[in-house]
């Protein structure tokens, strides 16, 4: 005890002093947190050193005291962490000591709503309950882009939704800009395609056959979305969250003569029709 009575004594004279105290707190209290990794091997001023370049730190040296003096030195751990610019010295320290939080693996399937995917994140104690459904602005549905997700618990509901935006804005917009239509609208029909259509051929078929139906102004008629029967235009948002081979469909749809479809129950392979007469006679041959 008596070798650490020095670096104590020094400690407390750096953090109580009111000029030196600007070194140990927080950079931007109202900051997000952000992603910051500990490779294996590193030291501790390697940390201070890393910790300062992503502007998680004011100075090193603290960083450095503080862990001395905490009995944290030569005890802080790899891994990677949920750490923010609101956080001061003392809490980075403590948590590099205390090590990485375990994060949770989630899998967000193709053409589930926000509903499911919310309620899936709720019961893994990632995010509260209508946290996303809930989320300010427009709506999330059709932006959780289909993907396997790793969330800490008790995450902030801004840092999961920036995940998933971070996701949809690299994989999906992609595919999104080669549609000559408007972004939404693309979206809301890409939704439509993967809760109705399950294969891609098909699926750009009923496409140009969706944008047809619009452009004469004939109802949709999805079953999918059953708004779609008594009311004219597509949906007012995405009915779900299509992947990516929905969304390649809906950008690039393929130009038919046929205005009307159904799903064979057995094959699930889609059976077009050019008119009304036709659709009741595949109505009659494939779902009596």
């Amino acid at each position: 005890m008596t070798r650490w009575l020095p670096i104590i004594l020094v400690a407390i004279v750096i953090f109580t002093a009111p000029p030196a105290a600007y070194f140990v707190a927080p950079v931007n209290s109202a900051a997000a947190p952000q992603k910051f990794v500990v490779e294996k091997g590193d030291g501790m001023r390697e940390i201070a050193a890393a910790l300062e370049k992503d502007d998680l730190i004011k100075s090193p040296a603290a960083f450095v005291v503080y862990s001395v003096a905490s009995g944290s030195a030569g005890k802080l751990k790899a891994g990677t962490y949920e750490l923010s610019k609101a956080m001061n010295v003392f809490r980075i320290v403590d948590s590099l000591h205390a090590g990485p939080k375990e994060d949770i693996s989630i899998l967000v399937r193709e053409g589930e709503t926000l509903a499911e995917i919310e309620a899936k994140l709720v019961k893994a104690g990632i995010v509260k309950a209508k946290t996303l459904s809930r989320y300010p602005g427009k709506s999330l549905e059709g932006f959780l882009f289909p993907d396997t997700y790793r969330f800490f618990p008790n995450s902030p509901v801004d840092s999961v939704v920036k995940r998933f935006f971070t996701n949809f804005y690299n994989q999906a917009v992609p595919a999104l800009k080669d549609s000559k239509r408007d972004f939404y609208e693309t979206l809301i029909i890409a939704s439509i395609l993967e809760k109705e259509v399950p294969f891609h051929d098909d699926r750009k078929l009923v496409a140009g056959l969706l944008y047809k139906r619009l452009k004469i102004g004939m109802a949709l008629q999805v079953d999918a979305a059953p708004e779609t029967y008594d009311h004219p235009g597509l949906p007012k948002k995405p009915i779900a969250n299509p992947g990516l081979d929905a969304i390649r469909a809906a950008a690039n749809p393929q130009a038919s003569e046929y205005l009307y479809y159904l799903s064979d129950p057995k094959t699930y392979k889609t059976i077009f029709s050019k008119d009304f007469d036709e659709h009741v006679q595949n109505k009659f041959k494939y779902l009596r």
